[in-house]
Parts: C-alpha cells; sequence; structure tokens
C-alpha cells in the first residue's frame, strides 16, 4: 500500500472514532445547562472532550465549578456543594429526553441521565474548583480534589476524600493542557486523528484484558510530544513512532511531567504494571507493526489495531524493528531476485558425513531486475514455521543474506525476500 493510500485509509478510520453528531449535541445541551444555572464564567469543561481528542462512546463530562480564589485555611466546599445539590434538585432544567438523577459525594455533585428502563446513558460530575495561579499563556490554573484523577466515575464516586487535607487538593491545569492541543492540532490536523486511533487500541485492549491498563491521557501526551518535535510528519508517521516506540513508553514509569505539578507525573502508574503485563502490551504492538506491514488496499484499517497476544518468533525480525517502514505498491513492484545453485563438492560432503550434519545445494541470491544504485538493500531468510524454533531464522541483514551462499539443509517451504530502501529509511519496494 503507498503511503498516501494508507494516511487516506487511517484517516478514514480516525473519523469513524470522533464522537457522533447525537453525542457532541447531547453534550452540547447539557453542558449550556449546566452553565445556566452556576454561570457560565463559572465553568469549565476538562478531559479530553474540550481537548477534541475524545472518541465515541461518550459516557461522562467533568466539570471544573469554580467556587473563587484558593485560601491556604479556608477551602471546605461541603457548604457550597450542598447549596448545588440543592439548587439542582429546585431548579435544574433537564434539556435531554432522559430522567435526571442527582447525587452528592464529598468531592462532587453528580447528574446522571437515564432511559426508560432505568439504564445509565451520560453522567456529568460538578467538581469543586479554586483558582490557584496562571499557566503560561495567563491562563487560571486550580485546585482541585485529588480524587479527580480516577477517570471512572463509579470508581470515583466510592472514594473517600477529606478536603481539610491539603494533600487532598492537588493543581490542575486544563486550560494549558487545551491550548497545547489546539496548537498542535493546528499545527498538523494528524495531531487530534493519531491521538483518538491510538485510544481506541487502547481501549481494545482493555477489553481483551482488563488487567493492561495504559491511560488514555498519557498516550495521549506522548503523542503530543511527537508532534511537538516533529510537527511536520503524517498521519502514518505518527502511529508507526508511537507502537515502535511503546516498549520504551512503558518500560520506566515518571518520565512526563504533570503540568501543574512539577513533582508529580502522568505516567507514574506504570510503575504498577507487571513484566508480564509489559511483555503482552508489547506483544499486542508486534502485531499492530506486523499488520501495518502486510497491509494492502483491501485490509479493513480497524483489523490492523485488533489486539492479538501471539507472541512473535523472537529469532524472527521485521522492517519496523530497524525502524524502516514499509510502504510498497504491490502492483506495481520492479525488483526481482533470483539464485544461482551449486551441489556440495566430495570434500564437503565428506566434512559433513564425518560430522553428522545435514548438506544441501549451495544457493547465492541476488538482484536480477529492479535495482536502483540509490537504494539500500535488505536482506530476510525465513525458514519453514514447521521447523523447531531453532531452525527458523528471520534475521534481516544488509546487502546480503546472513550466509553467502544459504545452503538447502532443511525441508520445507522457506522464505527470501529483499527489501529496496530509499535514501529517506522507507521500504518502497520487495
Amino acid at each position: 500500500m503507498t503511503r498516501g493510500e494508507l494516511n487516506a485509509a487511517l484517516r478514514s478510520h480516525a473519523r469513524t472514532l470522533s464522537p457522533t453528531s447525537v453525542e457532541q449535541d447531547l453534550i452540547s445541551k447539557i453542558y449550556q445547562s449546566i452553565n445556566d444555572l452556576l454561570g457560565i464564567s463559572n465553568c469549565i469543561q476538562i478531559g479530553s472532550y474540550p481537548r477534541r481528542t475524545a472518541i465515541t462512546p461518550l459516557h461522562d463530562l467533568d466539570v471544573l465549578y469554580i467556587l473563587g480564589q484558593w485560601h491556604q485555611n479556608n477551602h471546605n466546599p461541603e457548604t457550597t456543594l450542598k447549596q448545588l445539590y440543592s439548587d439542582i434538585l429546585q431548579k435544574y432544567s433537564n434539556p435531554t429526553q432522559y430522567r435526571a438523577t442527582v447525587s452528592l459525594q464529598t468531592h462532587s455533585v453528580t447528574i446522571e441521565y437515564k432511559d426508560s428502563s432505568d439504564n445509565p446513558v451520560f453522567s456529568v460530575d460538578i467538581v469543586p474548583a479554586y483558582t490557584f495561579s496562571t499557566n503560561e499563556f495567563g491562563d487560571p490554573t486550580y485546585k482541585v480534589p485529588e480524587v479527580i484523577k480516577q477517570k471512572n466515575h463509579e470508581v470515583r464516586h466510592r472514594a473517600q476524600w477529606d478536603p481539610n487535607q491539603d494533600e487532598g487538593w492537588i493543581n490542575s491545569d486544563p486550560r494549558g493542557y487545551i491550548s497545547i492541543a489546539t496548537k498542535v492540532n493546528t499545527d498538523n490536523s494528524d495531531f487530534r486523528k493519531a491521538v483518538k486511533i491510538v485510544k481506541d487500541w487502547k481501549n481494545r485492549l482493555k477489553d481483551a484484558d482488563e488487567t493492561l491498563k495504559l491511560k488514555s491521557f498519557h498516550l495521549e501526551q506522548v503523542i503530543t510530544q511527537m508532534f511537538q518535535v516533529n510537527s511536520n510528519q503524517d498521519l502514518f508517521d505518527a502511529i508507526f513512532g508511537f507502537f515502535v516506540d511503546l516498549p520504551d513508553t512503558i518500560a520506566d514509569a515518571n518520565q512526563i511531567p504533570d503540568r501543574a505539578n512539577a513533582d508529580k507525573y502522568i505516567d507514574d502508574y506504570l510503575a504498577q504494571l507487571t513484566p508480564a503485563q509489559k511483555s503482552k502490551i508489547t506483544a499486542s504492538r508486534d502485531n499492530v507493526l506486523i499488520a501495518l506491514e502486510k497491509i494492502d488496499p483491501t485490509t479493513d484499517i480497524a483489523t490492523v489495531f485488533e489486539p492479538k497476544f501471539s507472541a512473535r518468533n523472537p529469532d524472527e525480525k521485521f522492517m519496523f524493528d530497524h525502524g524502516i517502514p514499509v510502504h510498497i505498491d504491490r502492483s506495481n513492484r520492479k525488483l526481482a531476485i533470483a539464485y544461482d545453485e551449486t551441489t556440495p563438492n566430495r570434500k564437503e560432503r565428506r566434512r559433513a558425513s564425518r560430522s553428522h550434519q545435514p548438506i544441501g545445494n549451495k544457493l547465492y541470491f541476488h538482484i536480477i531486475d529492479g535495482i536502483d544504485d540509490a537504494m539500500t538493500y535488505f536482506w530476510k531468510v525465513k525458514n519453514s514455521d514447521q521447523l523447531s524454533s531453532d531452525k527458523r531464522r528471520g534475521e534481516i541483514t544488509k546487502h546480503r543474506t546472513l550466509n553467502h551462499p544459504e545452503t538447502t539443509a532443511w525441508s520445507g517451504t522457506h522464505l527470501v525476500e529483499c527489501f529496496a530502501v530509499n535514501p529517506l529509511g522507507i521500504c518502497v519496494d520487495s
């Protein structure tokens, strides 16, 4: 698949992941109804939706309710939250077709919208916040309850929180993250598409194994940094680079500091992942990259990101292991290879017999058509999967096969492939 075709397919896939018009309309109505009650200057949406990196389906929204300036010795929002709870019960105008229920927690007031069968459709957590400082954009930063780090509303509501303890509050800079996401996407509109594709993969990964809990915000910030370093990359570059680097991304915790808390890290949770969980995530990553190398115009792009955990043969290498993406127009291949074959001489047959080693014909692989002096050529030799793992091979070497000549030592169907890599480091033929 050519680079242009692949980028078009990836962009089309990303569009299917964006919140639907129905979801967007619902959120717009709900947020407006909260602004009508609390005042537009007193509210701010936080999370992925205002950064426009959210994916469908959407189930909840967090709204900060700004109570004023932070005071070191007076920051208990209990009275305000009780009044808010009462106001919603008495004054809130529900703009949806769903039944709205209200609940009060120590750290928020929640409005939950339920259908006629009493199934939850959507929920909004209104969380108290105090203005604390300003960021480099001149926007306010806030003190918010520490428990909102837990993104799952149900789990959050069960959490215990003491507003009188300073450690129960954390600095938060949602406006800063929104400004950065807006700037990065203005520079390159593939940014948000890349985030959505990776978030969808991450969600499917967790659906397949609920212990593989990568965090969406962490992965979004990884991609943000990638685009800040190189704003000219296209969507394939970003997806390829993200998955190539993923083992390093999850190897160690505390690599990305929180904007508002220099001593805290948004990837600190990685310390809780076990080596087995990291290996399983890496196996899924391998299968995504293998699928990208094999993709063709008939491939359903969504299947590339299915969570598959089959472990690859550790001896088999792929072009992505060398950091080389594959963009081949398979309908217009020019490269052709062949081999010259010779039989072993008498001396070689005797030596093999004495050492009880198999011996076969010698194969000298070489390019016979489509050679280009501007290209660098890589060779891969992979023996039959029917052989024991120690005989399968799969290495990739530059300029020629690992052994020159190769020999017909083992029975079965084997593979020899030559890759043409252009000066930009892209495989364009094989």
